[in-house]
């Protein structure tokens, strides 16, 4: 038993020694992030808030990383998470916003759709380990998929769309043959093609209207794209080393809309400039090649998958929000992790980083 709990303490270190650089960076984006909220000057309570969401995930990361085990969690385990996630999903369907309160907390479901997917998807992929997946696993698998961001889609079109499309990516690397893929391509096109002005009537003005701010940004760049133009502003204000702490016009004075959350990366911007940017951009972009390394080194098949999959997602979290913020893709209503105000994203995220972590640190222990 002394030898046993000797080379736990031993392999725990090692550990910590091969990946300090993976901690680091997820300490410096939390410490950004609490830095960004502060900066902006909204109330007080908007920071106490943003800082006990991040000390909750943080507690959760730590928790999941050192004292959980992936590979303990079953299917049946799984499902039960999936049918509460969908209970709360349905429940958004009678309230006016795509929230939930519980007296004075807020939960938005569709975020804790994103480490049950992954999850329930790895699982059932890992179990049924093949070159590529047959038709049967890959029908199950897009109606586990899709059927919750249907769901998602009748309150949050902006989420469903980017989490449909990243899933159907993570499908093509976990194995589906390029006949599927080209079908697959061939009835979207069709689809969109029939269904396409059906669907453009069926949007809400604002959603529309994000589709005019991106194709003539000058022209409604008082109604429709002034958001864009708000945060195009703050960020070439920023230049090279920003504004300072606080010191950001756009951000005092309120010209900013959704600073604290869409836009919390335009305010970065003002406010530490290029500089500041890519330090950010690099330590996130650090994170998702780490998701990427531990999937490549994972010794399962569940911790390879489910490594990928947080990787993609926090991909296509960040390569969307930036996008919109800088002009170069549609504005969505996808938030920037760390930086962003929220509760339900900032513990996703670091829930989401923790199983990574694990599949790592169980790599010392495997049986």
């Amino acid at each position: 038993m002394i030898k046993v709990k000797k080379r736990k303490i031993r392999d725990t270190r090692l550990f910590l020694k091969e990946n300090y650089k993976a901690f680091l960076s997820v300490l410096l984006l939390a410490i950004f992030g609490i830095i960004n909220q502060l900066g902006m000057g909204e109330a007080r309570s908007y920071f106490i808030k943003n800082l006990l969401w991040h000390t909750i995930g943080i507690g959760i990361f730590v928790v999941f990383t050192f004292f959980a085990d992936y590979r303990k969690l079953t299917l049946r385990i799984l499902w039960i998470f999936y049918g509460m996630v969908l209970f709360l999903l349905f429940l958004t369907l009678f309230t006016k916003k795509r929230w939930l309160y519980i007296g004075p907390i807020s939960l938005q479901p569709s975020e804790f759709l994103k480490p049950v997917l992954v999850l329930i998807v790895a699982k059932i992929v890992s179990d049924k380990v093949s070159e590529y997946l047959n038709f049967k696993t890959l029908v199950s698998l897009l109606a586990i998929i899709y059927f919750p961001l249907f769901l998602v889609l009748l309150k949050d079109l902006d989420f469903a769309f980017i989490m449909g499309i990243t899933f159907f990516i993570y499908l093509i690397f976990l194995g589906i043959r390029k006949q599927v893929i080209v079908t697959f391509g061939v009835i979207c096109l069709i689809l969109g093609i029939l269904g396409g002005p059906i669907l453009w009537k069926k949007l809400k003005p604002h959603q529309r209207g994000r589709i005019y701010a991106y194709l003539y940004p000058e022209k409604y760049s008082k109604t429709w794209a002034y958001q864009l133009e708000q945060s195009l502003i703050a960020i070439g204000s920023g230049g090279i080393k920003g504004q300072g702490f606080r010191k950001g016009w756009s951000t005092r004075l309120n010209y900013l809309p959704a600073k604290t959350t869409d836009l919390a990366f335009s305010v970065w911007a003002e406010s530490w400039g290029l500089i500041g940017s890519t330090i950010v951009l690099v330590i996130y972009g650090y994170l998702v090649w780490f998701c990427i390394e531990i999937s490549e080194s994972a010794r399962d098949w569940f911790g390879k998958y489910l490594s990928l999959g947080v990787g993609l997602i926090l991909l296509f979290q960040i390569f969307f929000n930036v996008g919109g913020v800088t002009g170069l893709l549609p504005m969505t209503s996808i938030p920037f992790p760390f930086l962003s105000y929220g509760g339900s994203i900032t513990i996703t995220v670091y829930f989401l980083l923790s199983l990574v972590f694990n599949v790592a640190f169980k790599r010392y222990f495997f049986k």
